[in-house]
C-alpha cells in the first residue's frame, strides 16, 4: 500500500526558497573531545535540542538520533525553515516534514537561515538534489516479507543498533534487501537460523541500488 503524497504548500511558487545542508548537531558534539568546542556553542547546541526542537512528530521521533544530515528549504526573504529532510549516514531519507501529522524538528522553532549558517556551518545545497530526496519519500511502500536465510550487523553507533541484510526476488529480480528496524526492542530478538516475519517501508531506489525496508517490526 503505497503512502499518500502530501498536499503542495499554498503559495510555494510565488516565494523564493533557498537550500542548506548540515550535519545532526548532536552527533557532532558525541564525536570531539570537551576542549574542541568552545563552551558557548555547547551551550547553543543543548539548548536547541533539548528546548527548541518540538515534540509534535509522532511518526518520526524514534528516527531523530539515526540522522546524520539535515537537508532544510528556507523562504529568502524571510529566512524562515519551510520544509526538512532527515537523512541516516547512507544518505537515504529517513523521514521529511512537515508530513501528514508531523510538525517538524527544524521548522517548527524561531531559528532563521542565517543561526543555521552561523551554528551549525550549514552548506548550500542545490533544490534539485533536494526535491529528488523529497520525492523519494513518496515512493515508499508498505510491505511485509517472510525470511530465513539473513546476515546480522550492526551499526555501532549509540550502543550499537542491529540491522539485517538478505537477498529476495523483488519484481523478478534478485535484490538485497537492508532491513532497519523501529525499535530496539525487536532488534534484541533477532537470532540466526530462524524464519521471521517482518512488516516495514519498502524504499526502492532503482536496480542499482539495494532495497531498503524501513521502520521494520517483527510479526508474532
Amino acid at each position: 500500500m503505497p503512502h499518500l503524497t502530501q498536499s503542495p504548500v499554498v503559495g510555494r511558487n510565488f516565494m523564493t526558497t533557498s537550500y542548506i545542508q548540515f550535519d545532526n548537531p548532536k552527533s557532532v558534539t558525541q564525536n570531539l573531545k570537551d576542549g574542541q568546542l568552545k563552551s558557548s556553542f555547547k551551550k547553543v547546541l543543548v539548548s536547541i535540542l533539548t528546548n527548541i526542537i518540538p515534540k509534535a512528530n509522532p511518526d518520526f521521533d524514534n528516527k531523530i538520533e539515526d540522522v546524520d544530515k539535515w537537508l532544510v528549504e528556507f523562504e529568502t526573504e524571510t529566512g524562515i525553515p519551510i520544509r526538512e529532510i532527515g537523512l541516516d549516514n547512507e544518505g537515504r531519507v529517513l523521514f521529511k516534514m512537515h508530513y501528514k501529522n508531523n510538525d517538524g524538528y527544524w521548522t517548527d522553532n524561531n531559528l532563521l537561515l542565517n543561526d543555521f549558517k552561523e551554528k551549525f556551518n550549514a552548506t548550500k545545497l542545490d533544490k534539485e538534489f533536494f526535491e529528488w530526496k523529497w520525492n523519494i519519500f513518496d515512493k515508499i511502500s508498505d510491505f511485509e516479507i517472510e525470511i530465513y536465510k539473513y546476515e546480522i550487523l550492526s551499526t555501532g553507533a549509540d550502543g550499537g543498533h542491529i540491522y539485517l541484510t538478505t537477498e529476495i526476488e523483488y519484481l523478478q529480480q534478485t535484490r538485497t534487501l537492508v532491513i532497519y528496524f523501529a525499535n530496539k526492542s525487536d532488534e534484541e530478538k533477532i537470532k540466526v537460523n530462524r524464519t521471521i516475519k517482518l512488516v516495514g517501508r519498502l524504499l526502492d531506489e532503482g536496480i542499482h541500488q539495494s532495497l531498503s525496508l524501513l521502520d521494520t517490526k517483527l510479526i508474532d
